[in-house]
């Protein structure tokens, strides 16, 4: 058991000091509120809070900390950091999660406590396919309930009756009065009840574990006492839905609730994201307001840039202050105009090129940008910069797939057994199956070693023999998931207890996995798969909490932010972000014709809608340059 320190003894961990702000949020004792802007550290920040409340027992044994972040990536990503601050048996006690996965793992545990009305089979289904632009299909299906007519439906407007009522907040007892809310509840009998198993997707997730909370004062009690702080990242993207849940859960708790974000990268509206989110938090819980001002990530004249944006964005918004002193380059941002996305994309492959090859800049770290459709955007220059033997590839979809545990110790085992040397592999499974075993002691470990050092060499050997075929490599994933004890490695991770999620996770890994094996040796597969050597190629919205030495944002363009002119501040903000995921180097482009689809006849484009983005990067000192 590590020594307890006293709080005044506690320094920051593997860092050599936070700034004063960003301090007084690691040590506040009531609920605060973190604003702090892109690069500022966020998730460092509550890395080094986890420390200092386990270090100091001031998050006294047997109660945790609850982490709730929006994306699988920063959620594992603040999980390994606080494992690498801590020691492991205080690290045990730090929960890092995705709302949707909090809310699962309570539904899951406890949704017998729901009324029975409210009630899904055990065996439910998450289904992705059940959205809000869909709602009017869904009215149609109600029709011909008890007390519910044609005429009825008709009258009720889609998407307001879906984020109202269908997902609103959830009644325990009452009966409905109005058409809508009857409507409402005829529907979720629907997905409950009147289908096996039931079916649901992450928002009505959400809304049953909050009425779960609010029906079951004993199950509440009980959350509260096992979490003595919880952390929430992201916190300008927390949607109503969220934000009940954590309310219900918390509010007028001892609980001590750390919110942190930043409402200029607040780009989630189009998820309904709620506006005016930090005040209301602030109203309700009473909390403090920190405002951290260094940037950690961009250099110098990246910082001033945003800070032009920022300004536009938030008439409050208080300089930062670049870390990086320039030392090894001011950093750089340019625009560029093309006459077509041809001209565009041979001139871009030529420019990463020679960032790869003359200057040393990785592959992995430079980022291509585009709001939406990476296909459409950037299928040209993934041929151009093929030709100049530089691999690319859209990443939007993998990230989440890549984020999930169950991939990255199938990777172990796949590198453990066809590397020379994988120490790295060799110790996280060795910790893997020491968490399992609950056994930390000498003699276990020994024993330990030996089990996994014998079935490396048989599964090195299996591999030997193995192809491309997906069936055959998830037989294999089976087989190592089989020597962890899969009913064990699952207790360790809430999100696979319960449904198809699990079995869909590691048929998808096994499906890529045999298409990078398709004609490459397994080595070299298993490069392939995590990307190494290749460009990422995402969406704007996918690159939220990462960041690149170089970014290039294909598109900047009137069709491609079409939704500028009827919600600026949010596309504003997405701009903002893309811009903020640099740390040395910034690009965006313009082409002047552009095809709408990939295959069919480029068309011409425009930048009059979003001329405001323009005209910032001008005040910035960007202008377009012209490239024929």
């Amino acid at each position: 058991m590590p020594r307890t320190l006293k709080p005044e003894e506690w320094t920051p961990v593997d860092v050599p000091e936070l700034e004063s702000a960003a301090e007084e949020a690691v040590r506040a004792a009531v609920n605060t509120v973190v604003v702090a802007g892109p690069g500022a550290g966020k998730t460092e920040l509550l890395a080094q809070r986890a420390c200092y409340l386990l270090q100091t027992n001031l998050c006294p044994e047997p109660r945790r900390i609850l982490a709730i972040s929006f994306k699988r990536d920063a959620a594992r990503n603040l999980g390994e950091r606080v494992a690498r601050r801590c020691d492991q048996e205080l690290a045990r006690r730090f929960d890092s999660r995705t709302f949707d996965a909090f809310a699962k793992s309570l539904l899951d545990r406890f949704g017998r406590g729901l009324p029975q009305r409210w009630r899904p089979s055990d065996n439910y289904q998450v289904d992705f396919d059940i959205r809000e632009k869909k709602a009017g299909d869904y009215l149609n299906i109600i029709p011909n309930r008890p007390g519910l007519t044609k005429a009825d439906i008709t009258g009720i407007q889609p998407i307001a009756f879906y984020r109202n009522h269908f997902v609103g907040q959830l009644p325990i007892g009452a009966e409905p009065t109005t058409v809508e809310e009857r409507a409402s509840l005829a529907l979720w009998a629907i997905y409950l009840r009147g289908r096996q198993p039931s079916t649901l997707n992450f928002e009505m997730i959400n809304r049953l574990a909050e009425l779960m909370l609010r029906a079951n004062p004993k199950i509440l009690s009980a959350l509260r006492a096992t979490y003595s702080h919880v952390f929430v990242d992201e916190f300008q993207d927390t949607t109503a839905i969220q934000y009940d849940l954590i309310k219900t859960a918390f509010h007028g708790s001892s609980t001590a609730l750390t919110a942190v974000g930043d409402n200029k990268q607040r780009i989630m509206g189009w998820a309904n994201a709620l506006s005016g989110i930090f005040a209301a938090f602030q109203s309700d819980f009473g909390a403090t307001i920190v405002r951290p001002v260094r940037n950690y990530r961009s250099a110098p004249k990246l910082v001033r840039i945003q800070q032009v944006i920022a300004r536009a964005l938030d008439k409050e918004h208080r300089p930062a202050v670049a870390v990086d002193d320039g030392t090894d380059g001011e950093g750089d941002c340019r625009l560029f105009e093309y006459p077509n996305q041809l001209v565009e994309s041979e001139h871009l492959a030529g420019l990463i090129e020679g960032w790869i090859k003359a200057d040393g800049v990785i592959p992995r770290d430079i980022c291509v940008l585009v709001r939406l459709l990476p296909q459409k955007y950037t299928t040209e220059l993934t041929d151009a910069l093929t030709r100049r033997s530089i691999k690319a590839r859209v990443e939007s979809d993998l990230l989440d797939l890549m984020a999930e545990p169950v991939t990255t110790t199938i990777l172990h085992f796949f590198k453990l057994a066809t590397a020379r040397h994988a120490p790295d592999s060799w110790a996280a499974l060795m910790e893997l199956l020491q968490e399992v075993e609950s056994d930390d002691s000498e003699e276990g470990a020994r024993n330990l070693e030996r089990r996994l050092s014998g079935f490396n060499r048989g599964l090195r050997q299996k591999l030997k023999a193995v192809g491309a075929d997906p069936e055959v490599i998830t037989g294999v994933v089976q087989e190592l998931i089989d020597f962890i004890g899969e009913a064990a490695y699952i207790s360790l991770h809430p999100q696979y207890g319960q449904g198809t999620f699990f079995r869909e996770t590691v048929k998808s890994v096994s499906k890529h996995l045999a298409a990078s094996r398709a004609s490459v040796e397994w080595n070299d597969a298993i490069d392939l798969f995590e990307g190494k050597d290749s460009v990422p190629i995402m969406t704007m919205h996918k690159s939220k909490g990462l960041e690149y030495h170089t970014v290039v944002f294909v598109g900047l363009e009137d069709s491609a932010l079409f939704g500028f002119k009827n919600n600026e501040f949010d596309e504003a903000c997405g701009f903002f972000v893309a811009l903020s995921r640099a740390k040395k180097r910034a690009v965006f482009t313009f082409s002047r014709m552009r095809p709408r689809k990939v295959g069919m006849a480029a068309e011409s484009q425009s930048r009059s809608e979003i001329e405001k983005l323009y005209r910032n990067l001008e005040i910035a000192g960007i202008k377009p340059e012209l490239i024929e």
